[in-house]
């Protein structure tokens, strides 16, 4: 039996919006962000915030770290139907379940930390993953892709994703300077500045939004 092939793309099929979260009001920012320790690549802090840029965030966090820099942010109020604090606080309980990685425990609470026991590259492949299987989307389009190709890594349709994500890798120069200049010796943060001169040496299909 032959069939006639109608060209739908499943990739351009417009998504609706969730009917739980719709009832809420949006919050004029909302980040999710990925950070480093420049010191031990082995941790990973996932953090999200209302903030008007996570850089905002960050900068209250030095307070207590001094060697933190951003690894990855995604701008979830430029997803097609924004965000709400209430899908804010489902996200985080989301990423905070043991199935997602092992929280390190803050000392003298034991209480979870925004800190998990993962390297940032995955942790950064686990938030790209979540996002998709949420059912984010951006222009009404979603994240997740059904097909491999040139515009797929993993699953993920790359140029949507690029709309709402920017991944930080300084060029191993540029940060070397930078933390010279700060005064920081180089066994505090020659394990990040090792990781810049890898991930610049990856072909450009490994970097493609990774």
């Amino acid at each position: 039996m032959d069939f006639e092939y109608d060209e739908f793309d499943a990739d351009e099929e417009v998504v609706t919006q969730n009917d739980h979260y719709a009832a809420h009001p949006l919050s004029p920012f909302g980040w999710l962000y990925i950070a480093a320790d420049v010191r031990d690549m082995r941790i990973s802090k996932i953090g999200l915030t209302t903030k008007k840029t996570p850089e905002q965030r960050l900068a209250e966090g030095k307070t207590y770290n001094p060697f933190i820099v951003l690894f990855a942010t995604y701008n979830l109020a430029n997803c097609t139907y924004g965000i709400s604090k209430v899908e804010l606080k489902a996200i985080e309980g989301y990423i905070h379940r043991r199935s997602f990685a092992d929280p390190v425990l803050h000392l003298y609470t034991g209480r979870n930390s925004e800190w998990f026991y993962m390297h940032p590259d995955l942790a950064e492949y686990e938030v790209d993953r979540m996002l998709v299987k949420r059912g984010f989307s951006v222009r009404g389009k979603r994240l997740f892709s059904y097909y491999e190709g040139d515009h797929t890594y993993e699953g993920v349709y790359v140029s949507r994703m690029r709309e709402i994500k920017k991944i930080y890798r300084p060029f191993p120069g540029e940060f070397e300077k930078m933390a010279v200049d700060s005064g920081i010796p180089y066994k505090y943060f020659q394990e990040y500045l090792d990781y810049l001169t890898e991930y610049h040496s990856r072909s450009s299909k490994d970097k493609v939004y990774l």
